[in-house]
């Protein structure tokens, strides 16, 4: 429930006094979640961490002249999606920085004209599969490569500790 509470399109969801958001108002890109987790929870050396990460469109970023100009909270009431853009952005900077560019493969649709809106499932059930089907042609190889690779295998635990 709390991670489909998506501020633009429903109320956040309680859980006794506690209230959540979808975790991609903070973490729209989780890569660096992911990545901090694997290293710390896992102690799993940066250097033997390699991340398919898999986005859901690429947006341009667009301002408007009265952005740029004038600045303010109504010119700036739709800023959420252009901070989402930018935290996916430097999520992906920064794991890049961490582990290598070279180790991380990133497959997301070329920015649109106009994106696909959350709840238009009439034009995303008729873009994105022939979309996915091109990234995945596009890069066969190193798919091939990572899901061949050889994982570490973490410890995960299912009620009480030993």
């Amino acid at each position: 429930m709390a991670t489909s509470a998506a501020p633009t399109f429903f109320s956040t969801y309680r859980n006794g006094t506690r209230h959540f958001a979808d975790g991609g108002v903070w973490a729209n890109n989780p890569v660096m979640v992911a990545l901090v987790d694997a290293m710390s929870c896992f102690n799993v050396d940066r250097h033997k961490i390699e991340i398919l990460s898999l986005g859901c469109g690429d947006q341009d970023l667009r301002m408007t002249d009265d952005q740029i100009k004038r600045g303010g909270m109504f010119h700036w009431r739709t800023i959420i999606e252009s901070a989402m853009h930018l935290q996916s952005q430097n999520a992906l900077g920064q794991a890049g920085l961490l582990i290598g560019r070279d180790r991380m493969l990133r497959l997301t649709s070329a920015p649109t004209l106009e994106p696909i809106g959350l709840d238009d499932f009439v034009r995303a059930s008729r873009e994105l599969p022939a979309q996915a089907k091109r990234l995945v042609e596009e890069n066969a190889e190193r798919l091939e490569a990572f899901f061949d690779a050889k994982r570490f295998q973490a410890p995960f635990y299912h009620g009480k500790r030993k």
